[in-house]
């Protein structure tokens, strides 16, 4: 029997393998959601860049920044289970972080990265050393004095989150959380550390085979002392592509970068976020704060227009997401992205392992983007 579905899978699975056929590829996975369903799942090439080794129905693969939508989930989850709103300040519940002029942040500012705290000003600490990191910018000061502007915290941003999400929960880890709340109760094969056991099913990083293309972000990028440049670069130094495929860094739970997982979990997941009607791990309310905007304009760290809500990216112009005003989600270096489509109920991932030069998706996933809205536009 046809289904809504069949012309969506027929362009998506077209679309894929035009990826392979071009040459874009060396593995990747891709899947569909609805309402807690699987409707499309792909996966090809492989894990490796020696190619040695097929990619899997069951492979992993680092998803980057993909994972801090995940993270957002588990706090805006807290956050509705305690009754506190966006608009309490950090300092309630993690009194440290009053220091240096930032005791009226509220959580809505730091979740849509207008508390200034794009770049840790410490050097030399591990992205490991949670505690460290935490600490150290909750003593520091804003890098710009506030003005409702936003900068993406590309690796401060987990542990901040991480953090206050520790101060609700007596001590509980995010990477917990996720585990208790989410994880096992749905089955998602998605971690923030992950289990010895499964590292051998896990894909390699592959860096970009050339260097992202001139933009004004690429050229902050290369001066040691922008904003840019240091937003990326602490903690852990600017080594994270020679670093990632380190059993010891997988199996450990960076928030910010570190998540491991397949694209079917993360699909899965976003198509839950999606469900506007009896949803059951997340109320009306708590929904509107991951589809409404709370930033918009020129990011001070990307130099480009970004928008977003309460922790997670949406549209702007260039449409990552989709033609859907409400789709929010996460982007993850290389070209990984993840999303829900409140409109349509969707939860789409796209995985790959060769990384795409540039801080955004490039063609490849839009190819994916177009397939799958075509009837939409």
């Amino acid at each position: 029997m046809a289904t809504i579905f069949d012309d969506i899978k027929k362009r998506l699975t077209k679309a894929f393998q035009q990826n392979f056929d071009e040459g874009l590829e060396c593995g990747a996975s891709m899947a569909l959601y609805h309402k807690g369903k699987k409707v499309l799942s792909l996966y090809g090439g492989f894990m490796d860049s020696a190619k040695t080794q097929l990619w899997q129905p069951d492979t992993l693969t680092l998803i980057w920044s993909a994972g801090k939508g995940i993270a957002t989930a588990c706090l805006l989850h807290i956050l509705q289970e305690k009754g506190i709103p966006l608009e309490a300040t950090v300092a309630t519940f993690w009194p440290e972080f009053a220091a240096a002029g930032k005791e009226k942040i509220t959580i809505g500012q730091l979740l849509s990265h207008r508390a200034g705290l794009s770049a840790l000003d410490a050097t030399g600490l591990s992205l490991t050393d949670h505690d460290a990191v935490a600490s150290a910018l909750a003593a520091q000061s804003p890098n710009w004095n506030y003005d409702n502007t936003h900068g993406y915290g590309a690796r401060t941003f987990g542990f901040l989150i991480d953090d206050l999400l520790r101060r609700l929960t007596d001590g509980e880890p995010l990477a917990s959380y996720w585990r208790r709340v989410f994880a096992i109760p749905l089955n998602l094969d998605l971690w923030f550390g992950l289990p010895s056991e499964h590292l051998e099913r896990t894909a390699s990083v592959i860096p970009p085979k050339s260097p992202p293309p001139f933009s004004e972000f690429s050229q902050a990028y290369g001066d040691l002392t922008s904003l840019t440049r240091r937003t990326f670069a602490e903690p852990g130094g600017n080594r994270s592509l020679q670093i990632m495929n380190q059993s010891e860094i997988r199996q450990s739970p960076i928030i910010s970068l570190g998540a491991i997982a397949s694209a079917e979990a993360l699909a899965k997941f976003y198509s839950i976020l999606a469900m506007q009607e009896k949803n059951a791990y997340f109320h009306p309310t708590t929904l509107m704060w991951m589809q409404t905007p709370l930033a918009h304009g020129i990011d001070r760290v990307l130099l480009t227009e970004t928008t977003f809500s309460a922790g997670f990216m949406m549209n702007n112009r260039d449409s990552i997401m989709g033609s859907s005003h409400y789709a929010f989600g996460h982007p993850g270096a290389g070209g990984a992205l993840a999303f829900a489509d409140p409109e349509t109920e969707l939860g789409f991932a796209y995985l790959p392992n060769a990384m795409h030069p540039g801080a955004m998706p490039g063609s490849r996933t839009q190819r994916l983007i177009e397939a799958l809205m075509e009837n939409r536009r």
